[in-house]
């Protein structure tokens, strides 16, 4: 559904690119699987209907927001209407990306392929589809790494579809994700004009091992996070992976960003001592900022500025970062909070023109309710 053709158009000034919505009950998910699923019946067990996590944290019990329930029933951001009050209204975003994590890593490929297949045909028929009048929602498709002929078949299925714009992969595979057995879906992504998104979505037990083995805490999760998205940078450049698909785009969603520089520095200084990975014809940070973008949340916020600043001039975050709050989980990023701690001359393109070129979104989009609440909090970003 789209806004009436007469409708005034604003400026794009604040894309995030990381929005978690979920469907509203397992009965309404039920109805988008494929057969003969859909009859066998969808375990309540299978759908993270509110994403909780592995332990106790400020939720507690579930990482989302203590007020981004929707008044009605329903779990957080299963309301497009109060999602879009909280995130267009309340925080002055102009367009959200949205990365369903309703669906965790099974052990079963075939299955879970099936589970992503229906999740998109939700998001299609939804978010994307009867919630989506004023255009302002995107999303990414779900498929399966395990299995890259069903996960190729599932971007054909969508291929040209207008506000899918990547295809989502969980990190924890079984193998690096550079490797050639994954090649065919970043040949079907490349060739459909649809960038690669890596995001955490994981289960507890066995997806809280750590290279060393279970850690105790929720906070040892949390702060290791780049060490689940490090190896598949590191792989994505040895296999060249951006040599055999020029066009590939790669975004690494909610893993940071600071931990990026010192890999690359060690990179560009071994890469031509190893004979081992004739692919790799140029420098790896090269390849980087032509291919891979971080978003900003979860940001490191160092005492000083000078720190952070270090970071993002390492990592050429004009070109290479983008905004995120990772609505409606409880570390979600305030705009404007988050926005001002960056050097004023990358704001505009941290907060929208890297996610619009990247993602191919427009730059003007239309007016609609929620645009009186946030005339006040539209981000403080001038065009370059």
């Amino acid at each position: 559904m789209t806004a009436t053709a007469d409708a005034e158009k604003v400026p794009v000034r604040l894309v995030d690119c990381d929005v978690h919505p979920v469907p509203r009950s397992p009965a309404e998910f039920r109805e988008y699987m494929p057969e003969p699923w859909r009859s066998r019946g969808v375990p309540d067990t299978r759908l993270a209907m509110t994403v909780r996590a592995p332990y106790s944290n400020p939720g507690p019990g579930s990482p989302r927001r203590g007020d981004s329930e929707p008044p009605g029933k329903g779990p957080a951001c299963s309301d497009p209407d109060f999602t879009g009050q909280q995130v267009f209204g309340d925080a002055g975003v102009d367009l959200a990306v949205l990365l369903p994590l309703s669906i965790r890593g099974m052990t079963n490929p075939e299955h879970e392929q099936a589970l992503c297949s229906g999740l998109n045909n939700w998001l299609d028929a939804t978010w994307l589809g009867e919630y989506n009048r004023y255009q302002r929602f995107y999303g990414a498709l779900r498929v399966c790494a395990d299995r890259p002929d069903l996960a190729v078949a599932e971007i054909e299925r969508w291929a040209g579809h207008p506000y899918f714009k990547l295809v989502m992969l969980t990190p924890y595979t079984m193998s690096p994700l550079g490797q050639p057995q994954f090649h065919p879906i970043y040949e079907a992504a490349a060739r459909h004009g649809l960038a690669i998104g890596i995001h955490v979505n994981r289960w507890m037990a066995m997806y809280n091992l750590s290279p060393v083995g279970f850690q105790s805490y929720f906070l040892e999760h949390q702060v290791a996070y780049p060490f689940v998205y490090l190896p598949h940078v590191v792989s994505f450049l040895a296999e060249g992976v951006f040599e055999k698909f020029p066009d590939l785009r790669l975004s690494m969603i909610e893993g940071g960003f600071t931990w990026a520089p010192p890999i690359l520095w060690r990179l560009d200084n071994l890469w031509e001592e190893f004979h081992e990975m004739p692919l790799l014809k140029r420098k790896p940070s090269e390849y980087v900022r032509q291919h891979i973008r971080f978003t900003t949340q979860p940001m490191d916020e160092p005492a000083s500025k000078a720190e952070l600043n270090e970071a993002l001039e390492a990592i050429d975050a004009g070109r290479t970062l983008m905004f995120s709050t990772d609505y409606p989980h409880y570390d979600f990023d305030d705009p404007p909070r988050i926005l001002q701690k960056l050097p004023k001359e990358i704001r505009a393109a941290v907060a929208y023109q890297n996610a619009v070129a990247w993602y191919g979104l427009p730059a003007e989009r239309p007016t609609g309710p929620d645009d009186i609440v946030a005339t006040d909090r539209r981000v403080m970003v001038a065009p370059a």
